[in-house]
């Protein structure tokens, strides 16, 4: 992950260039009310006067309903529409639940060229959630600067919208240059939206972004990354199996599924003879997997919430089940499990089952020259020229892809053991002391990490020494160079300096990994090693690319 994609701020507001634009009126689309006739030159005030003169709040109506880009849109030509049918429309009473936030048909536009289908997004909020009217330039620095890259489409529709949005922006672009540092609050809302526990920032305040400025339930939104999913038949399978091959314990029992994405967990549950599944997830997959849920006629066992499992509310005390695919990248990646330990704390039942219930964070010691070669030493000779200063990012980036188990020079040793059962949050932050055994002559150029998990009936703990093996009532999943390939693939953490070694060499290591300081849903670690009596401590971090 680079720090930003945006250069730093060229913006002074000493900078006399301001007077030079004048924010040409003529330039500027009048909007439409959604109610009424009226028309105003800026759709701020368009905004306002429907709340005013109609009551019909959108912003707060957005905020409350957590709708995304295209559920905004969705709103605003189904209100069209009916209007169009029906001028005295004023049903606005929408909880969520309304079948056009599914219907392709409203992101075609009611009203040619509408100006409010893409200036919703100049909104900022207030306490009182009232829409408030940005000035001329940050006006138009909201709308120039949406990235459209991170709009993800999954329909013909929504691809046809965003070339409209696209085509829209760049007309707009008059002023590229002048609103850099604009740009960079707005990544730092998108991508760093986690606030830390002094209270919220100031940046959060005032821009209001899809999911409150929420990349993290954003991202699981779209198709692509539930296909991934599912298509990874160990980890999928792993689930299912568990599921329908203990049957008896699912039978007649309440199941909370947390993050349940497209719903599979949950039908798994259902189909099992659970006789009721809470399905819990704050991205707007959700509304997708109440449509599979039903499609497959299982809505009547499986609730689907909408909300982060911290702040819902379930029609029961207790649960007795909770099934969940939380793991990320490193295992820890995400900080998902956090969120999963809560429910466990506030839900299951005495004795009630954990899905998974334990799992495991395993490291090896790996001779892979070229991966060295290509993280590092590529800078030492770019087209002939060198880059050295490129070399410190690189090198202190972890790197999620696969590695070959022929490289792993070592025994694999355990840095981190989670019963899930019993672990807590705070105990997540861990400090490992190991000590790696070299296995054959070689070259250490990195140390590769992934991690095992074991689905069991009653949370019974998994010994230390116990390896991949089939035992009656349990299920267990690599996500290590010995199995089957899984989309969480392995982790390097690549060296600065090689270290040459024999077979019987111990390399001392002590492993330290905790949640990132500014975005606690990524990793940083540090390890430190010790050879031929000298320690030397790398930083490595893992964050989105």
């Amino acid at each position: 992950m680079t720090d930003s994609q945006y250069e730093p701020s060229e913006y002074d507001p000493q900078d006399q260039a301001w007077d030079d634009w004048s924010g040409d009126e003529q330039d500027q689309q009048d909007s439409q009310c959604l109610f009424c006739q009226q028309t105003f030159p800026q759709s701020t005030k368009t905004f306002k006067h429907m709340k005013e003169a109609h009551g019909f709040d959108f912003q707060f109506i957005r905020q409350s309903l957590c709708l995304d880009f295209y559920n905004c849109i969705r709103m605003i030509n189904y209100i069209r529409q009916q209007v169009k049918i029906n001028p005295e429309f004023i049903n606005i009473d929408f909880n969520g639940s309304e079948s056009f936030f599914n219907d392709d048909k409203y992101l075609q536009a009611v009203l040619d060229d509408d100006a409010l289908l893409y200036t919703f997004e100049e909104l900022e909020i207030d306490d009182d959630h009232a829409p408030v009217a940005l000035d001329d330039e940050a006006s138009v620095a909201a709308f120039t600067t949406i990235d459209i890259s991170q709009i993800e489409t999954s329909t013909d529709l929504e691809r046809q919208l965003l070339k409209l949005l696209q085509a829209t922006q760049e007309n707009t672009k008059n002023l590229e240059g002048q609103f850099e540092e604009y740009k960079s609050m707005v990544k730092k809302t998108f991508f760093e939206p986690l606030d830390n526990e002094n209270g919220t920032s100031e940046i959060s305040k005032s821009v209001a972004l899809v999911d409150e400025g929420n990349y993290y339930f954003h991202g699981y939104a779209h198709n692509d990354i539930h296909e991934q999913m599912l298509k990874d038949t160990a980890r999928t399978e792993a689930y299912r199996d568990f599921v329908y091959e203990n049957k008896d314990i699912f039978k007649n029992k309440i199941v909370l599924d947390v993050g349940c994405g497209t719903g599979i967990l949950s039908m798994f549950a259902a189909k099992a003879g659970a006789k009721q599944v809470f399905s819990v997830d704050n991205s707007a997959i959700i509304e997708k997997a109440k449509l599979n849920i039903k499609e497959n006629g299982l809505d009547h066992i499986i609730t689907c919430v909408r909300g982060k499992v911290e702040e819902i509310e379930l029609s029961v005390p207790q649960v007795d089940i909770i099934i969940s695919e939380w793991m990320g990248y490193f295992l820890l990646f995400e900080a998902m499990l956090d969120s999963v330990l809560f429910a466990r704390d506030r839900w299951l039942a005495p004795n009630g089952i954990m899905a998974p219930s334990q799992t495991r964070i395993l490291m090896v010691a790996l001779d892979d020259q070229d991966l060295k070669d290509e993280r590092a030493n590529f800078w030492n000779d770019v087209y002939g020229f060198k880059m050295t200063a490129m070399k410190e990012l690189t090198v202190n980036e972890a790197v999620v892809d696969f590695f070959n188990a022929n490289n792993v020079v070592s025994d694999v040793v355990t840095l981190k053991d989670l019963p899930l059962q019993t672990i807590t949050v705070k105990q997540l932050d861990f400090v490992s002391q190991v000590e790696v055994q070299i296995k054959r002559d070689g070259m250490v150029t990195a140390f590769g990490g992934w991690f095992d998990t074991w689905f069991t009936r009653d949370g019974h703990p998994i010994p230390a020494e116990r390896e991949a093996q089939k035992v009656e009532g349990e299920i267990f999943m690599t996500t290590g160079p010995f199995g089957q390939e899984t989309h969480w693939k392995q982790t390097f953490f690549v060296l600065e300096t090689p270290i040459p070694v024999r077979a019987g060499d111990k390399i001392q290591v002590v492993f330290t990994c905790h949640k990132g300081a500014e975005n606690p849903r990524e990793l940083e670690c540090e390890i430190e090693y010790f050879v031929d009596g000298i320690s030397k401590v790398q930083n490595f971090f893992l964050g989105s690319s």
